[in-house]
Parts: C-alpha cells; sequence; structure tokens
C-alpha cells in the first residue's frame, strides 16, 4: 500500500481497487490517483440496547453498548414492522444480542443495523421499580458519559454484572453504588475515598468529611475551606466502602460526581435516589 493510501476499516475483508492512474508520456503507468476499498462484510460484536427512537413508520435509532467497539449509534430500517427482513426478534432496551453493522462513513452520523440476535433478555429487572430504575440510570450514565468508538471492555463487564444481579435474587440496591464507581474508573474519573484527596492524610472515623467533585475526593475538616464547590459526606459513609456502605448514602454521593462530570442531572437519578432511600426506611 502507497505512501497516502487510507488504511482499510477495522474489522472488514477489504480488497484494493484502483480508481484511474497517472501516466508517463509514453504511456506506461506512473501513479495511483486513488484507491477504493470494496468491504466484504459488517462488524461483528456483542452489545447491550441503551436507548431506541423512533425515526419512521417503520425504523428506529438504536444506541448501542459494544464489548468490543464502545458506543454505537445506528439505525434499525425495518425494526418496527413484521417483515421477512426485519431483524428475528426486534430490538428492546435493556437486552444483550450479537449485532452486525456497517460504521458510519463520510458525513453519515449513523451507522446501519445489519443483523440482531437477541442472547439474554433480563427480563427480572422488570419485576420491582427499583431494579429498573438502577438498570435504565447505567445506560443513561454510559450514553451520557462515554463517546462513540470508544472501547471500555471492563464497563461493559461490568454493565452486563449489574443487569444480571438486578435480574436475579441478590438485593438491587447494593449493586447500583458499585456499578456507578466501576463507571467512574473505566472513564478515569476514580475519586479518592480513603483519605482527603488535599493533604493526603487518612481520615478518622466520625470526623466530618467532606466530598469535592473537582478536587476528585474527600476533603477533610481544614482542607475543605478552600474549596467552594463541595458535598457535605453522611456520617454513614466514613469509614465504609461503596459494596458495604450504606447504598442510598453511596448512591447519592456518587451521583454528585457524576453530575459534575456530565454538566447535567440525569433524568433517572431522581426517582432511583427516592427508591433507594425508601428502601432504608424501617418497617413499621
Amino acid at each position: 500500500m502507497g505512501r497516502g493510501t487510507p488504511p482499510p476499516p477495522l474489522g472488514h475483508r477489504c480488497s484494493l481497487r484502483a480508481v484511474g492512474a497517472l501516466s508517463e508520456g509514453d504511456g506506461s503507468p506512473r501513479a495511483t490517483a486513488a484507491v477504493n476499498f470494496t468491504c466484504m462484510g459488517p462488524l461483528k460484536d456483542l452489545a447491550v440496547v441503551l436507548r431506541l427512537t423512533d425515526y419512521s413508520e417503520t425504523s428506529q435509532i438504536a444506541t448501542l453498548f459494544g464489548a468490543e467497539q464502545g458506543l454505537l449509534r445506528v439505525i434499525a430500517k425495518g425494526a418496527r414492522r413484521g417483515t421477512k427482513t426485519r431483524f428475528a426478534t426486534g430490538l428492546d432496551l435493556l437486552e444483550l444480542g450479537e449485532i452486525g453493522f456497517v460504521p458510519a462513513r463520510g458525513d453519515a452520523q449513523l451507522g446501519t443495523l445489519t443483523d440482531w440476535t437477541q442472547r439474554e433478555t433480563f427480563t427480572g429487572v422488570r419485576r420491582e421499580l427499583v431494579r429498573l430504575y438502577g438498570a435504565m440510570y447505567a445506560t443513561e450514565l454510559i450514553a451520557a458519559l462515554t463517546e462513540e468508538a470508544d472501547p471500555h471492555p471492563e464497563l461493559f463487564d461490568a454493565l452486563l454484572k449489574l443487569l444480571r444481579g438486578l435480574a436475579g435474587p441478590p438485593p438491587a440496591a447494593p449493586q447500583i453504588p458499585i456499578f456507578q464507581f466501576a463507571l467512574l474508573a473505566a472513564i478515569g474519573y476514580e475519586p479518592m475515598l480513603d483519605a482527603c484527596v488535599s493533604c493526603q492524610r487518612p481520615i478518622p472515623r466520625g470526623t466530618p468529611v467532606y466530598f469535592s467533585a473537582g478536587a476528585g475526593g474527600f476533603l477533610c475538616r481544614d482542607c475543605e475551606v478552600t474549596h467552594v464547590e463541595k458535598w457535605h459526606v453522611s456520617p454513614r459513609l466514613v469509614g465504609t466502602t461503596v459494596g458495604s456502605g450504606v447504598p442510598s448514602a453511596w448512591f447519592d454521593l456518587l451521583d454528585y460526581h457524576l453530575t459534575h462530570i456530565a454538566g447535567r442531572r440525569f433524568k433517572t437519578a431522581p426517582e432511583l435516589a427516592r427508591l433507594l432511600a425508601q428502601g432504608n426506611r424501617p418497617p413499621l
């Protein structure tokens, strides 16, 4: 392949075809003027459906999160009607499937979904509101805080673990802050929670603690005075971990951090916060 020739798209089986050539004075070929790639098939991946938007009477725009490709936005032609060419089981939110797709080319902002094979439906997440909102919140975070064609295989694994856990018998509440923390680590915003992010000193149990999203972690009483942006940490969290502390308190703290990163409130967060707090109330 000569200098300046563009590389073929990853994952495709391609062949080179010269389009036109310059010639010497004697008619012999001198240089190829252009090269086209003839690609033999779509890319394949394993993906979770994050969002579906109606595009026309027959098609939808699907936002997917792939194990190898990361965030994807594709048009699913014919997904809203029953035809011989539509996807075997259709598309639905919070499902895992094997996909085939052609990436966006040129000015096109959407790729094209060519194949969908359903693998897991996680139907158990719909049996309780806290489970459903927990799953919807996770997909909203990924759609907002990751970039297209930026793979995060560890985050994909964390999402699958959450969806399977929410669909199964374990309590829902503790799983949600664990996923929040995994997402923060995956996108490079993991907060410091075992010491003061400013002075690096350990924070003793029972002492007043603050959290600063801008600083990236806990602040001790001595250091918090120099920070305008801060959140007063619930005493219930000091000395605990994301997996062992009160889930609703950890959720509120990590959602505050995520909201600061995104620059906006997440639509599913208020109701999920209410459901988690409700679960912490002692029985009457």
